[in-house]
């Protein structure tokens, strides 16, 4: 790389990303060192790369993988045989959960009926 200024994002890249490994897996230090040997491994293999383009493009892709670290992995920890306590970072955007229902095949047929014929915008549910 021969332009400054692409070095200089390449290392804030580099540091972006390792911070949000060291958030992400903050209390677990086998995944911690895991994520950091894969993040070193593909910064040095692409440590030759030249052309701009490509170099920008495996910005945006890193950068991409930061944001995932920050926004979609969630550690859980086992308590009991089936369950599970997940540790999820305030800071954490999260989803309002829709609870699954079972139907039976005459409710789905008549919910489908009613998506075909352009039922209700604002039902959250087939079953509500």
């Amino acid at each position: 790389m021969a332009y400054n200024g692409t070095k200089r994002q390449v290392l804030n890249t580099f540091k972006l990303v390792h911070r949000a490994r060291s958030k992400c897996f903050k209390d677990d230090n086998h995944m911690s060192n895991a994520a950091k040997v894969q993040i070193n491994e593909e910064f040095k293999k692409n440590k030759s790369v030249s052309d701009p383009i490509t170099v920008q493009n495996l910005i945006k892709f890193a950068l991409d993988v930061e944001n995932e670290l920050l926004t979609q992995v969630v550690q859980a920890e086992r308590i009991a045989e089936n369950k599970f306590k997940l540790k999820i970072d305030p800071d954490r955007h999260t989803y309002e959960n829709i609870p699954y229902a079972e139907l039976d095949d005459e409710t789905y047929k008549k919910w489908k009926e009613s998506k075909k014929k352009g039922g209700k915008k604002d039902q959250k549910c087939c079953c509500d």
